[in-house]
């Protein structure tokens, strides 16, 4: 009886075990998925400061270059000149939104790497359960 009353407990402890162990695992995946994500929202908040930076200085330099052409051809063909200007910017403009289409595109997906240690896991468990299935049959 001795022995059978042992069996439980040490099963017990071995579950206990067990999911304090499965557990640690889930609370490291999840530090460093808040990490990612961490890294994630100060890159993001750095292009939108550069960007909008960026944005109100060629804004400032397109309207002066814009008066300074208008002021050369202002006896001459200022016209033609203001429209060859806007479809610059226009041009300008399509390709700056290409540009930015194609890096996001690139961009490697949000927790990229939590999910890739969370496939590692998942695979040093399957490992281990093929592993034991072998040996026991």
């Amino acid at each position: 009886m001795a022995a059978e009353s042992d069996r439980p407990a040490g099963l017990v402890a071995s579950l206990r075990s067990l999911l304090a162990h499965a557990l640690s695992l889930l609370l490291t995946r999840g530090e460093l998925a808040a990490l990612e994500l961490a890294t994630a929202r100060d890159r993001a908040v750095r292009w939108l400061v550069l960007g909008l930076i960026s944005a109100v200085l060629l804004l400032a330099a397109l309207l002066t270059a814009s008066l300074w052409v208008a002021a050369i051809f202002w006896d001459g063909p200022r016209a033609l000149a203001l429209g060859l200007l806007a479809a610059a910017y226009a041009v300008a403009g399509v390709i700056a939104i290409i540009v930015i289409r194609s890096e996001i595109a690139a961009a490697p997906p949000i927790l990229s790497e939590t999910r890739a240690e969370l496939e590692k896991d998942r695979d040093a468990l399957r490992g281990r359960t093929h592993g034991a299935g072998h040996g026991e049959g």
